[in-house]
C-alpha cells in the first residue's frame, strides 16, 4: 500500500523530492508470527508544502469495506479520493461524485515488469518501465517510514546526501553488511 501512495506523490506535482522529515509509530497488534513488520502503522511524511499521513491496518477502513484490504484513501480540506486496483471513488463536502474528470496517465502500462527487464537484457538496454531510479525514489518514504519505526524517532531526511540528519543509529538502517565475495 505504501508504494501505490508513494507512486501517487511522485507522480505528481513534486517528482524528485523526498520527505524532509519523517515520523512513523505502530506495532503488531493482529498478527502473531516469527516476522517482524508491523502489521500496523501510522506515519507522517513532511513534504516541501505538503504533509502526508499514512495508515496501514489489517482491516479496511469504516465506510470504505466495499474497496477490499488494498487501497488508498487521499483525504483532502474539501474531497476525498479513495481508490483501489480496480475502482476509483471522489468524495466531495461528505458526497459521493459519480461523473468527476479522470487524469491523464503518468506511468505508462507495463507488460509485466519481468517481460520489461528481460527487454532490457536483449538489448543492452539500462531503461526499463520501472527502472532501478524510479524505483528508488518510489520505496524512499516507506522506507524511511520503516527507519523511524524501528528507532522510535522523527527523523530529518537530507536528499542530497541520502542520510539522516545527525542520527548514526537510524543511518545504519540504510544499508547492510555484505559478505564477502565468492573466490574459485
Amino acid at each position: 500500500m505504501m508504494t501505490a501512495l508513494n507512486r501517487r506523490i511522485v507522480a505528481s506535482q513534486r517528482p524528485k523530492q523526498a520527505p524532509r522529515a519523517v515520523t512513523s509509530v505502530g506495532g503488531r497488534f493482529f498478527t502473531n508470527d516469527e516476522t517482524e513488520t508491523p502489521d500496523t502503522v501510522e506515519a507522517v511524511l513532511e513534504y516541501p508544502g505538503l504533509l502526508v499521513q499514512f495508515s496501514l491496518r489489517p482491516t479496511p477502513l469504516p465506510g470504505f469495506e466495499h474497496l477490499g484490504q488494498i487501497g488508498c484513501l487521499f483525504q483532502g480540506t474539501d474531497a476525498w479520493l479513495a481508490t483501489n486496483y480496480t475502482r476509483n471513488e471522489v468524495w466531495v463536502n461528505g458526497q459521493k461524485v459519480d461523473d468527476f474528470p479522470r487524469p491523464e496517465p503518468t506511468i505508462p502500462d507495463s507488460p509485466g515488469h519481468t517481460r520489461k527487464f528481460l527487454e532490457a537484457i536483449r538489448r543492452r538496454d539500462l531503461e526499463t518501465t520501472c527502472n532501478v531510479r524510479y524505483g528508488h525514489r518510489v520505496t524512499k518514504p516507506g522506507l524511511l517510514a520503516n527507519v523511524s519505526y524501528r528507532t522510535g524517532r522523527r527523523l530529518q531526511w537530507n536528499d542530497e546526501a541520502e542520510r539522516v540528519i545527525d542520527d548514526n543509529d537510524a543511518n545504519r538502517y540504510l544499508s547492510r553488511r555484505f559478505r564477502h565475495q565468492y573466490k574459485l
